[in-house]
């Protein structure tokens, strides 16, 4: 704030010294011209020039000195207010540090209450305690998320290339649904749609938003299905972190209970990305296994589906290794070397492979 109010003062002061040349300039050109005005007149009128210019002079010189009065004091006022928002912040900062450590001490208490709770006892009572050890510990995967995956809005913008496959179907089930961005997406393109997820944290963020969604593993939801009684399967960042053998069960029985001619689409980062190995991938500790492109092809073709296709996001701009001058006697090998190694590190962080039930499938 203080650069920008010193900053119109200095353009002002700028504009009153070309006025006063300005006014200068004015008074020399009548004093050499004769032609109007006699020798009395002209010094009178020479005499009100430079009158007038000393009034405003005067007159600017004391708009001036208000002004660096009012910046100095607003300035002083702006930076003693960030000063007490800066000890507020560190106050509030510190309590939230001591209530973590709280949450840490509660969360293995119940740890602790867990494990002497004798095995006959009723299980659901031991799941409902679980549960709240869940909610209770500070470390939440929707944080995670939000951290490191982006905002809802930066989630929903990426999403959005999705929904044209879905455009012809109804009743899209998003396995591993999260706070619900796509299932958004969906409703607000008219369509049915509903979600499942393992992680309560993410759950309680679609469902303040009024979305329909629970918590249920993906394999067990679709196995208490009928054949045939699901329009669309989505599931983003999901599949990296399901086991081989579970992820092509799921994908048998995504098989199952799609309606003929619905489609599947399931997203994971892409390994053949060297950067988004290293900074996505490796980042979540709960993921399980990259998953190359041409594989997850294979795993939905030899599932049943057809027309199966692998959709990749946009190639990596700003990390992009420069080329160097076409001019250079060694641009040609240079550049093509340059052009390679962007493929190998930063080529589309993220693919899709997706699928469809044939109409004809038995």
């Amino acid at each position: 704030m203080r650069r920008i109010i010193e900053e119109l003062i200095e353009k002002r002061k700028n504009q009153q010294r070309k006025l006063n040349e300005t006014l200068k300039q004015l008074g020399h050109l009548i004093e050499k011209t004769g032609i109007f005005f006699n020798k009395k007149k002209k010094g009178k009128i020479t005499e009100k020039l430079l009158e007038f210019n000393e009034d405003l002079n005067q007159l600017i010189t004391i708009q001036d000195k208000e002004w660096d009065a009012y910046s100095n004091n607003h300035a002083t006022g702006v930076f003693k207010s960030l000063e007490w928002k800066i000890e507020k912040l560190e106050a509030e900062y510190s309590n939230v540090k001591t209530l973590l450590i709280n949450f840490i001490t509660l969360e293995k208490s119940l740890d602790k209450m867990i494990d002497s709770i004798d095995k006959k006892t009723d299980s659901k009572t031991v799941t409902a305690l679980k549960e709240i050890k869940g909610q209770l510990s500070p470390y939440q995967y929707s944080d995670f998320e939000q951290r490191f995956r982006g905002e809802e809005a930066e989630v929903k913008e990426k999403l959005k290339k999705y929904l044209s496959i879905f455009s012809s179907v109804d009743h899209i089930l998003d396995i591993g649904c999260g706070r619900g961005e796509f299932i958004e997406l969906l409703q607000q393109e008219g369509k049915e749609a509903e979600g499942i997820d393992i992680s309560l944290s993410m759950l309680r963020v679609a469902k303040e938003k009024g979305l329909k969604c629970q918590k249920s593993d993906a394999l067990q939801y679709l196995k208490e299905k009928g054949d045939e009684s699901i329009g669309g399967i989505f599931s983003a960042q999901v599949i990296e972190h399901l086991q081989p053998d579970y992820l092509r069960e799921m994908v048998l029985e995504s098989f199952r209970v799609l309606k003929k001619g619905s489609p599947i689409v399931l997203e994971t980062v892409n390994p053949l990305s060297i950067f988004a190995l290293s900074n996505i991938y490796f980042l979540d500790v709960t993921h399980q296994k990259p998953l190359h492109p041409e594989y997850m092809r294979y795993l939905l073709e030899s599932s049943g589906f057809n027309d199966v296709s692998i959709l990749y996001s946009e190639q990596l701009e700003a990390e992009l290794l420069q080329e160097i001058s076409p001019e250079s006697p060694i641009a040609t090998a240079f550049n093509s070397n340059v052009d390679k190694l962007n493929k190998l590190l930063y080529t589309s962080p993220v693919y899709a492979v997706t699928g469809v039930k044939s109409k004809s499938s038995a």
